[in-house]
């Protein structure tokens, strides 16, 4: 973690500003091209949802406004994050479970199929959410499958002021291969134009991760 330098950042202005705002978060609702992945993970037998997530994990290390944080009321930049997203236990609750980073999409299922069976069996507020639930270098992501998103609001604690993002997954629409997703941000950290490069970047990790899956079809074929 380093700290960003107010006498040389270019938002140094627009950090400060939004200090002072009671909610300075702002939110973006939109939806990304899925390309081929949803028929290239299912022809792998790989979940289609990890999938996503493995590009967004690579996206968010890419992007160094995506790790940018407030911690003292100073803005900061971390070396890595890591998602901690909702998944749907047994008896129809979710839980938080944070998901390890990984350099291969073999690896980040492997890893965090264990993560999520573990984590599921759990009850909400376990040890392991409790001792990482204070931590700046996560991404709060929740998957919701079962309708496509149009606009959310999340929950939040009084002076929630850290600059961690929270992204919302939809439903996938499977006629147009394009997912629903909402954006929430911290407006002195970053602007629509940052989410406009991120989500190319998302995109760029999605559309590479549909051509291993492909080579790796056809080596199992």
């Amino acid at each position: 973690m380093k700290e960003i330098n107010l006498s040389t950042w270019e938002r140094a202005e627009h950090f400060k500003f939004y200090q002072h705002f009671e909610d300075p978060n702002f939110n973006v609702v939109t939806s990304i091209d899925t390309h081929s992945l949803y028929t290239d993970s299912t022809a792998v037998g790989l979940p289609f949802s990890d999938c996503y997530l493995y590009c967004l994990s690579r996206a968010l290390q890419v992007c160094d406004f995506m790790r940018y944080r407030i911690v003292e009321g100073k803005p900061v930049e971390l070396n890595e994050v890591a998602i901690s997203s909702t998944f749907l236990a047994s008896d129809k609750t979710f839980r938080f479970i944070l998901l390890d980073n990984a350099e291969s999409i073999d690896e980040f299922v492997t890893k965090n199929n264990t993560k999520k069976q573990k984590g599921l069996t759990q009850s909400l507020l376990n040890e392991d959410f409790l001792s990482q639930s204070g931590a700046v270098d996560q991404v709060y992501v929740s998957i919701l499958p079962w309708f496509e998103v149009y606009g959310f609001k999340h929950a939040r604690h009084s002076g929630d002021n850290l600059g961690i993002p929270k992204v919302v997954f939809g439903k996938f629409n499977k006629e147009e291969n394009r997912l629903s997703v909402s954006i929430e941000v911290h407006h002195g950290l970053l602007d629509g134009y940052h989410l406009s490069l991120f989500l190319n970047e998302f995109s760029a990790q999605i559309i590479a991760l549909c051509a291993y899956l492909q080579r790796k079809k056809s080596f199992i074929s």
